[in-house]
């Protein structure tokens, strides 16, 4: 007899268990590929409609925000429709009385940045004067290389500003105009959505797990929104307070200026300290007074943001700081100031959608801290 034969039996079980092995691996890169091209899609589609999708994003956030209050009201036999508009006469009530105070401050601080910049320059000069010397090493090495496109003189052409602002305003009040009435239908008819999306999901099961992420959403992301805004609110009356105290002039402006850019993490406090360095550098005749705002600054910064913003969320929020800076640079990038504002709630929402949905926890583990 053959002895090939014999051990064929033997060699047929392995060889199907290689073939199904190598099929397993091949589907999982495909899938791994397939994710890769549908999130530089969802990236190339975000960066190209941001005119479009950041209207929506940001009415669907406000209506987050509004949502807790808007139950009470409806609560008390309030139509949704009174209700939604009474929101939404509160937020701008609140936004526009704030402008109005703040603006003649700003268009002071805004006409005097000049001044400011040019009484700031020597100090700075005098702070950066060993990286002065070493670019001039530098450049003196360039010289002698030969580089002849450093000492090439450019010409640049500029618009007038008042034309680019005269321009943009339009494009501005048109945005301004879409969220505001996204906003009002998202809080009139958010619930009527959400029926109508769950008629679409096809199981029980499916259905149930719909709901718990839009819940999640809606209670984890207004607490978030909640909780950063009072935290916010108190870091900027503290920091007025502080500023006041050592001198510096329009301290409620700073004070306000440092409540809004707390909503970014890392990247709003760094831009309020150099803020508030070149305030001081501008306005106290001493190194030590001009830093001592900045120095108070992040001092209130610290202890509102390592006690009680974390003392107040608990783990609702359990996000991994590298993760935050990474997601931070990615929409900084796509949508600017306003990807910065939105890019943590977004990064909430993703890592709640990760949590609850099978294939996608292994993102969630790396999300959190």
């Amino acid at each position: 007899m053959d002895p090939t034969s014999e051990r064929a039996p033997d060699a047929a079980p392995a060889t199907l268990g290689d073939l199904r092995r190598a099929q397993v691996m091949l589907n999982v890169r495909i899938h791994r590929l397939l994710g890769v091209v549908v999130a530089g899609g969802v990236l190339y589609t975000c960066y190209f409609a941001a005119e479009l999708i950041l209207p929506i994003l940001l009415a669907a956030f406000l209506a987050l925000l509004l949502s807790p209050l808007m139950r009470r009201l409806t609560q008390r036999w309030l139509p949704r429709w009174l209700a939604a508009l009474a929101m939404i006469t509160l937020l701008l009530g609140l936004i526009g009385g704030i402008a109005n105070a703040l603006y003649p401050a700003a268009a002071e601080w805004v006409g005097r940045a000049p001044t400011v910049l040019r009484e700031a320059t020597p100090r700075l000069k005098a702070l950066t004067r060993p990286f002065q010397e070493a670019s001039k090493v530098t450049a003196s090495l360039g010289e002698i290389a030969g580089d002849e496109e450093a000492r090439r003189t450019r010409v640049v052409l500029q618009t007038p500003a008042r034309a680019n602002l005269l321009a943009a305003t339009p494009r501005a009040l048109a945005g301004v105009l879409a969220v505001v009435l996204l906003t009002y239908f998202f809080l009139l008819y958010g619930d009527t959505l959400l029926r109508r999306i769950l008629m679409l999901r096809p199981t029980w099961s499916a259905k149930r797990l719909t709901v718990d992420i839009v819940r999640a959403i809606q209670n984890d992301v207004s607490r978030y929104f909640l909780t950063v805004c009072c935290t916010s609110f108190g870091l900027g009356v503290a920091t007025a307070a502080l500023l006041w105290l050592i001198g510096v002039d329009t301290p409620l402006l700073w004070g306000a200026l440092a409540a809004l850019l707390n909503l970014t993490p890392y990247v709003g406090p760094m831009v309020m300290a150099a803020l508030l360095a070149l305030v001081g550098l501008a306005q106290f005749p001493t190194l030590g007074a001009a830093l001592l705002p900045a120095a108070g600054y992040l001092a209130l910064h610290t202890l509102e943001s390592q006690i009680f913003t974390p003392l107040v969320l608990g783990r609702t929020v359990n996000l991994n700081p590298l993760a935050i800076i990474v997601w931070l640079l990615i929409w900084g990038w796509l949508w600017g100031i306003l990807g910065l504002l939105l890019a943590v709630p977004m990064l909430v929402c993703f890592k709640i959608v990760c949590s609850r949905v099978e294939s996608l926890q292994d993102f969630a583990i790396l999300l959190e801290k």
